[in-house]
């Protein structure tokens, strides 16, 4: 299993790399357009991935000793409710952040369906926030 884990990674890099190419080569070409700069971005997300995952595995190849550390500190208590609390602050200081872009954008005359953007993002993050809550309420 972890054999097929590092060959699946080497392929992510190899093609994410190569989409990542090909749509810098097309950027230069044909100039920004939203259709060649979504790809490179979840290129861009995929290839920092699987190196994360490569990496991890150069480093951790010999030490079982540092495997065991890593996994006891991954699911240690403490450390699962400091990501908790640090990812709710995170998601209460978006959500400050979307507003006051969507007041700013009120206030400017912009355009309608920018606003409207803004305020999606709001209401998808609240609706997220609603049903993560309730999920892991009835999971624990």
């Amino acid at each position: 299993m972890k054999n097929n884990n590092q060959i699946r990674n080497y392929i992510l890099v190899g093609l994410s790399s190569s989409i990542m190419m090909l749509c810098l080569i097309l950027i230069k070409i044909y100039g920004n357009n939203l259709k060649l700069i979504i790809p490179l971005v979840i290129a861009l997300m995929i290839f920092g991935n699987s190196t994360n995952n490569i990496l991890k595995l150069f480093v951790l190849k010999d030490g079982i000793e540092e495997k065991k550390q890593m996994k006891i500190e991954q699911n240690d208590e403490r450390n699962t409710l400091i990501r908790d609390k640090a990812g709710a602050k995170t998601n209460y200081i978006m959500l400050l952040i979307n507003t006051a872009i969507t007041f700013t954008l009120a206030f400017k005359d912009v355009n309608i369906w920018i606003i409207c953007l803004f305020g999606s993002l709001i209401f998808i993050q609240g609706m997220i926030s609603i049903f993560t809550q309730i999920y892991y309420s009835k999971k624990y």
